[in-house]
């Protein structure tokens, strides 16, 4: 989904990707209203009209209000079948529980809160808090339809190549940290949705699909899709904005969140500081978000602060030099924030 600007008051340490996902969920859960407010019927008339504004159907506007109303299920229904096919893998699931759960399912982290969003965007669903926790509830006229396009074979097959897509997609953007959303869109085309490549309808939910998927910025030549672990992605988009042909085709497996010569820099960052973490903290975890902050140009002075804040014992030599092995040997997708900063 679409980033807000965001201000890291705490420096790096705010800057991890369990940080900035746990800051996003509490503030969007603060914001939202009781449930059931959020259902089509409940909403004012101004807050009907924002709703159809902001969503991703295209929705001819009507005089009476219930006219409009069924003039939106009429849009939402008749392409149920593309839409159930072009969900995001986080979307599909939460789709799935609530449909197994009557229609309404709690929604558990910061990823399903992003996809209830989405979900609500593309009017399948209302989303709202019941006893101070997020629930998301599907819209009645939609319940037995999305059972139905499911449970067809053609879905099941798109699925399975869109899931294929992801992976390299999601590898791919591990790789270079941002890219410009349209690549993708064609590469989505072309090789999941095939045979409906030309279609209006499937353009648009191609996007949608990459927009419900991954972080994405707005820029000035269109919209970029960014790693979720890049805390400020503007100095990369600035390098990466003057890049071309970026996306290629896939011809083999793509590590979706590492690559072979960061594993051994990361296992040993972890081997240097197993056993002396506060409780709470995994070695792998730790280091991993280690990894992610050397990434996008974290100095090597505030990665052993972020380090520091999960130990129990000052770091140690060992550590240091695991610390900076990583450092100086990690491929990054902004080489320093001082440096980007100049």
């Amino acid at each position: 989904m679409f980033r807000q600007e965001e201000v890291f008051v705490g420096g790096w340490q705010e800057k991890t990707i369990e940080a900035m996902q746990r800051r996003r969920f509490e503030q969007q859960v603060a914001q939202l209203p009781p449930l059931g407010a959020g259902r089509l019927s409940s909403l004012s008339p101004s807050a009907f009209a924002r709703k159809l504004e902001q969503c991703w159907q295209d929705i001819p506007r009507k005089p009476m209000r219930a006219q409009q109303i069924g003039e939106v299920w009429k849009r939402v229904l008749s392409s149920m079948d593309a839409q159930a096919d072009c969900l995001s893998h986080e979307e599909h699931e939460l789709v799935e529980r609530a449909l197994i759960l009557g229609g309404c399912a709690q929604i558990e982290d910061a990823l399903e809160l992003e996809a209830a969003r989405a979900l609500s965007l593309r009017l399948w669903a209302s989303v709202g808090i019941v006893s101070g926790r997020p629930y998301i509830e599907l819209e009645t006229p939609v319940l037995e339809p999305v059972a139905r396009a499911f449970a067809r074979a053609q879905h099941e097959r798109t699925r399975q190549r869109l899931e294929a897509f992801h992976a390299y997609l999601t590898g791919t953007l591990y790789r270079v940290g941002a890219m410009d959303d349209r690549q993708p869109q064609q590469l989505l085309l072309r090789d999941v949705l095939g045979e409906h490549a030309g279609s209006e309808l499937h353009m648009q939910l191609a996007r949608r699909y990459l927009w419900a998927s991954y972080d994405c910025v707005d820029y000035s030549g269109g919209v970029m899709l960014v790693h979720a672990a890049l805390a400020d992605p503007h100095h990369l988009i600035a390098r990466t904005h003057r890049r071309h042909s970026l996306l290629l085709p896939p011809q083999a497996e793509f590590a979706v969140d590492i690559l072979p010569e960061e594993i051994p820099l990361q296992q040993a960052v972890e081997r240097a500081i197993r056993g002396a973490l506060r409780d709470g903290f995994r070695a792998e975890d730790v280091a991993r978000n280690l990894r992610f902050l050397c990434k996008q140009g974290a100095p090597l002075d505030a990665l052993a602060e972020v380090l520091q804040s999960a130990l129990i014992v000052y770091v140690s030599p060992s550590m240091c030099g695991a610390l900076s092995n990583m450092y100086y040997r990690m491929p990054k997708w902004i080489e320093c924030s001082d440096a980007a900063l100049q």
